[in-house]
Protein backbone atom coordinates (compact mmCIF):
# COMPACT_ATOMS: atom_id res chain seq x y z
CA UNK A 1 0.00 0.00 0.00
CA UNK A 2 2.93 2.01 0.70
CA UNK A 3 4.23 1.96 -3.05
CA UNK A 4 1.09 2.57 -3.61
CA UNK A 5 0.62 5.92 -2.29
CA UNK A 6 4.24 6.79 -3.39
CA UNK A 7 3.35 6.49 -7.17
CA UNK A 8 0.45 8.38 -6.73
CA UNK A 9 2.68 11.20 -5.39
CA UNK A 10 5.12 10.69 -8.01
CA UNK A 11 1.97 11.45 -10.62
CA UNK A 12 0.77 14.03 -9.11
CA UNK A 13 4.22 15.84 -9.11
CA UNK A 14 4.63 15.39 -12.63
CA UNK A 15 1.33 16.71 -13.30
CA UNK A 16 2.42 19.74 -12.05
CA UNK A 17 5.26 20.16 -13.52
CA UNK A 18 3.88 19.64 -17.02
CA UNK A 19 2.69 23.03 -18.34
CA UNK A 20 0.31 23.05 -21.32
CA UNK A 21 1.20 24.94 -24.43
CA UNK A 22 -0.49 28.55 -24.37
CA UNK A 23 -2.32 29.88 -27.30
CA UNK A 24 -4.01 33.22 -27.54
CA UNK A 25 -5.44 31.92 -30.63
CA UNK A 26 -7.41 28.80 -29.13
CA UNK A 27 -7.83 30.88 -25.92
CA UNK A 28 -9.99 33.23 -28.17
CA UNK A 29 -12.27 30.18 -29.37
CA UNK A 30 -15.12 28.85 -27.93
CA UNK A 31 -14.99 24.83 -26.86
CA UNK A 32 -16.57 23.93 -30.02
CA UNK A 33 -14.00 25.48 -32.06
CA UNK A 34 -11.11 25.58 -30.51
CA UNK A 35 -11.42 21.38 -30.21
CA UNK A 36 -12.08 21.43 -33.94
CA UNK A 37 -8.52 23.37 -34.69
CA UNK A 38 -7.06 21.66 -32.52
CA UNK A 39 -8.15 18.37 -33.77
CA UNK A 40 -7.24 19.38 -37.70
CA UNK A 41 -3.65 20.41 -36.23
CA UNK A 42 -2.51 17.32 -34.63
CA UNK A 43 -3.84 15.43 -37.61
CA UNK A 44 -2.20 17.68 -40.49
CA UNK A 45 1.14 16.80 -38.28
CA UNK A 46 3.77 15.06 -40.50
CA UNK A 47 4.18 11.08 -39.33
CA UNK A 48 6.69 9.06 -40.20
CA UNK A 49 4.31 7.35 -42.54
CA UNK A 50 4.51 10.17 -45.39
CA UNK A 51 7.06 7.81 -47.82
CA UNK A 52 6.24 4.16 -46.77
CA UNK A 53 3.89 3.86 -49.43
CA UNK A 54 6.99 4.75 -52.19
CA UNK A 55 9.45 2.36 -50.01
CA UNK A 56 7.03 -0.39 -50.56
CA UNK A 57 6.29 0.02 -54.42
CA UNK A 58 9.96 -0.09 -54.80
CA UNK A 59 10.26 -3.30 -53.47
CA UNK A 60 7.68 -4.02 -55.23
CA UNK A 61 9.12 -3.45 -58.39
CA UNK A 62 12.64 -4.77 -56.95
CA UNK A 63 11.05 -8.19 -56.06
CA UNK A 64 9.24 -8.49 -59.92
CA UNK A 65 12.44 -7.78 -61.19
CA UNK A 66 14.20 -10.82 -59.24
CA UNK A 67 11.54 -13.14 -60.74
CA UNK A 68 13.02 -15.71 -63.11
CA UNK A 69 9.71 -14.38 -65.40
CA UNK A 70 11.24 -11.41 -65.78
CA UNK A 71 14.73 -11.84 -66.12
CA UNK A 72 14.28 -13.88 -69.19
CA UNK A 73 11.89 -11.17 -70.57
CA UNK A 74 13.95 -8.50 -72.16
CA UNK A 75 11.01 -6.50 -72.88
CA UNK A 76 9.61 -6.62 -69.20
CA UNK A 77 12.92 -6.45 -68.22
CA UNK A 78 13.34 -2.97 -69.22
CA UNK A 79 9.50 -2.31 -68.45
CA UNK A 80 10.37 -2.68 -64.49
CA UNK A 81 14.08 -0.15 -65.33
CA UNK A 82 11.75 2.20 -66.56
CA UNK A 83 9.11 1.80 -63.65
CA UNK A 84 12.04 1.43 -60.92
CA UNK A 85 13.26 5.10 -62.22
CA UNK A 86 10.47 6.48 -62.37
CA UNK A 87 9.73 5.43 -58.70
CA UNK A 88 13.30 6.91 -57.79
CA UNK A 89 11.83 10.11 -59.40
CA UNK A 90 8.68 10.05 -57.47
CA UNK A 91 10.39 9.44 -54.03
CA UNK A 92 12.55 12.61 -54.26
CA UNK A 93 9.82 14.81 -55.25
CA UNK A 94 8.09 13.24 -52.22
CA UNK A 95 11.20 13.95 -50.01
CA UNK A 96 10.70 17.48 -51.08
CA UNK A 97 7.39 18.25 -50.94
CA UNK A 98 7.57 16.44 -47.46
CA UNK A 99 10.10 18.85 -46.07
CA UNK A 100 8.34 21.50 -47.57
CA UNK A 101 4.61 20.40 -45.75
CA UNK A 102 6.91 20.21 -42.82
CA UNK A 103 7.89 23.67 -42.94
CA UNK A 104 3.81 25.05 -43.95
CA UNK A 105 3.13 23.17 -40.58
CA UNK A 106 5.63 24.60 -38.49
CA UNK A 107 4.16 27.92 -39.69
CA UNK A 108 0.88 27.31 -39.36
CA UNK A 109 1.64 25.59 -35.93
CA UNK A 110 3.52 28.95 -34.87
CA UNK A 111 0.37 31.00 -35.29
CA UNK A 112 -1.77 28.48 -32.90
CA UNK A 113 1.40 28.72 -30.04
CA UNK A 114 3.42 31.25 -30.75
CA UNK A 115 6.81 29.97 -29.57
CA UNK A 116 8.50 31.80 -26.22
CA UNK A 117 12.43 32.22 -26.10
CA UNK A 118 13.55 28.82 -24.47
CA UNK A 119 10.63 26.65 -25.51
CA UNK A 120 12.12 22.90 -26.23
CA UNK A 121 10.04 23.45 -29.77
CA UNK A 122 12.84 26.49 -29.89
CA UNK A 123 15.06 25.04 -32.76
Amino acid sequence: MNTRNQLNKYKRLMKSDIEKEHSPLLDSLDTKKRKALKKKLQAAEPSEYFGQDFTQLGELVDTLRELDLIKGDKKMNKKMKTMSESNVDIVATASKLRKEYEILYEQLRSLIYPRKEGDLRDE
